[in-house]
């Protein structure tokens, strides 16, 4: 497996959804043993080399967000942290539908000033764990139809009907709720 640094694709992607979910960048540097200045150097090029091997295969892609989902994996697997697995997670977003809900709340609300990451928190989520549900509800949706899918059609107006019915539901709710704050300036 390729290294660079001696740092491993898949600790390299853990590494990446540990910081993701709020470990220092110390705490990782400790794990894999590395001081900054290589550190910097190991992402910068694990980074360039990853554009590389997604252009060349896209189920690098798919591995990286499994891992991201998922990153109790490589040295990071029997590490204490805060991290959360998608297991964990699931039981707050258990299907397509509620994430594409929560995807549109937080979307349409910060268009009328609200803060999205006050939505995540409403739902018990930090921007972390909406990374992790990001990378695991990515694959599943109008994503995941193969083109050659007999039931493609189908499979699309389904998931397009779940997006645009979030989408609506949550544009009329705070379109009730706008507060226009330059209603009393005359220029």
């Amino acid at each position: 497996m390729e290294t660079i640094n001696g740092v491993n694709f898949e600790d390299y992607a853990a590494a990446c959804a540990n910081l993701a979910q709020g470990m220092s960048e110390e705490r990782v540097m400790e794990i894999l043993e590395l001081e900054k200045p290589v550190w910097d150097d190991t992402m910068n090029r694990w980074n360039e080399r990853l554009g590389q091997l997604m252009t060349e295969d896209m189920d690098v892609a798919t591995k990286y967000g499994e891992i991201f989902a998922n990153p109790k994996v490589g040295r990071f697997k029997d590490v204490v942290s805060n991290t959360v697995g998608i297991q964990e997670l699931l039981p707050i977003v258990p299907d397509y539908e509620t994430y594409q809900k929560i995807f549109w709340q937080q979307s349409t609300a910060a268009q009328y000033g609200v803060d999205p990451v006050s939505v995540l928190e409403s739902y018990g989520i930090d921007i972390g764990k909406w990374g992790v549900l990001n990378m695991h509800y990515m694959g599943q949706g109008i994503n995941s139809i193969a083109d050659d899918d007999p039931h493609y059609n189908d499979k699309y107006n389904y998931f397009l009907s779940v997006m645009n019915y979030w989408e609506n539901y949550w544009e009329e709710h705070y379109k009730e709720n706008k507060v226009d704050l330059s209603s009393d300036i005359n220029f």
